[in-house]
């Protein structure tokens, strides 16, 4: 029996080794995911909010979600390296504390269409969430009692600097998402792809929009769309027999001030152009219309041509921030949930050259004076932010911390163990040496 329990406790390192990095991993995916789309997470959270009627002011809600997604990534690699034993665990189970009854909430009312446990880059459904979620908290019970069992990959004088880096990595990743673009982009439209759907230059075709409330689902034409308390579900082409074309949440309608869908006829397939996208026009800064209007001179100095889309839900509004901001660019209205899907940010600018997607960023990340100076080419071309280069190397340089913090942890192990033998046999030493004079 004894031999039994030996055999038992010998794969106790191994099993809480495969738990640690499996729970941390699962929390630095989710973390790192909705921190790179730190807008999107904020969308989903206002998204929960608004279904339960809660009405709070979006730098809240901002900050709660760099909070959380830090939050995430630091306890999950925390305890996949096996630091903090302790705390490490009781930690992530006080995440899964709130997250379990969440998702049991969310797989029965359905509130949503997916948690958002790992933002766009990984859509699950609420039943798999639910269950991943108690797949987890059964995880942490076991590394409850054997986690500090086993020894991590660093000494605890190291703790604190691996914890420290981790928060410092991600907080950068978020703070550039938020104030430029998300470093990688999970959604459609990237970086390279055509702006037009292949679908989107259909003939004949009528489309709707559907919005949800209170459970029940119900499709608006473009000219009658609902007030706030609905929730954008999808968009619905149409052929004139009736035929549903296709479905595609994601898929941006244009129009004009009177509901008309001008799509194919203003997104241009040839030459350069500038669209300037605001989904919330309650949040955008009058202050940038003269940046605006100098990027809007220099585009059609350039012979392209720029045009602005507002949500369709601002359109009282729209016309008033026109006349302020003297824009003299022409002005279109699209769904804000179309609009947010093709770039983040409270105004953001996309290029497009050819019909094709050049780069993306917000218009606060824009130098204000890059289109007054003297030289006129290649103003748009530098302005490629280069999201996923400045990913990789962020990355990389966070690795290469953490493998440099282990090796000096690993040399001052060896030292100190090298140190210690010498020691014990000097002492082994002087004993067989005191034995013989005693005798």
């Amino acid at each position: 029996m004894s031999r039994v329990i030996q055999s038992n406790k010998r794969y106790i390192p191994y099993v809480t080794w495969v738990i640690r990095i499996l729970v941390g991993a699962t929390f630095i995916v989710s973390g790192l995911s909705k921190m790179i789309d730190v807008w999107g997470f904020t969308y989903k959270i206002e998204q929960y909010l608004n279904v339960w009627g809660w009405d709070v002011i979006r730098q809240l809600v901002v900050i709660l979600a760099m909070t959380i997604s830090a939050f995430e990534f630091v306890v999950g690699l925390t305890l996949s390296v096996g630091c903090y034993k302790r705390v490490s665990v009781w930690l992530s189970m006080a995440i899964m504390i709130f997250m379990l009854p969440l998702s049991t909430y969310i797989m029965f009312a359905n509130p949503v269409d997916d948690c958002g446990c790992f933002g766009d880059f990984l859509k699950i459904s609420n039943v798999a969430t639910f269950f991943k979620n108690v797949a987890i908290v059964i995880f942490l019970v076991y590394l409850l009692k054997f986690n500090n069992q086993t020894k991590g990959l660093f000494h605890e004088h190291f703790q604190w600097i691996v914890a420290g880096l981790a928060y410092v990595y991600v907080m950068a990743i978020g703070f550039w998402g938020y104030n430029v673009q998300p470093l990688i982009d999970f959604r459609n439209y990237k970086e390279g792809h055509s702006i037009l759907s292949d679908w989107d230059v259909e003939e004949n075709c009528r489309y709707e929009f559907e919005y949800e409330r209170d459970g029940v689902k119900k499709c608006f034409a473009v000219d009658s769309l609902p007030d706030s308390t609905w929730t954008f579900v999808d968009r619905i082409a149409i052929k004139e027999d009736n035929e549903r074309l296709q479905e595609n949440a994601t898929d941006i309608i244009i129009s004009n001030i009177d509901g008309e869908d001008v799509t194919s006829t203003v997104l241009s397939q040839s030459g350069k152009q500038i669209l300037l996208l605001i989904p919330e026009l309650n949040y955008a800064d009058i202050s940038y219309s003269y940046l605006i209007n100098e990027m809007y001179d220099y585009v059609v100095g350039q012979g392209g041509d720029m045009i602005g889309i507002f949500a369709i839900k601002d359109k009282e509004q729209i016309g008033r921030w026109m006349d302020i901001s003297l824009a003299k660019w022409p002005m279109f209205i699209a769904e804000d949930t179309a609009i947010k899907e093709i770039a983040r940010g409270k105004i953001s600018v996309v290029y497009v050259n050819d019909g094709i997607i050049q780069w993306k960023r917000t218009l606060s990340s824009i130098p204000t004076d890059i289109f007054s100076e003297k030289e006129k080419k290649g103003k748009l071309e530098v302005l490629y932010p280069e999201g996923e280069k400045q990913f990789r190397n962020i990355s990389i340089a966070f690795l290469l911390s953490l493998v440099t913090l282990w090796l000096i942890n690993t040399l001052i192990f060896v030292v100190k163990f090298i140190f210690s033998r010498k020691n014990k046999k000097k002492n082994v030493t002087l004993q067989i040496e005191n034995k013989k004079q005693n005798n």
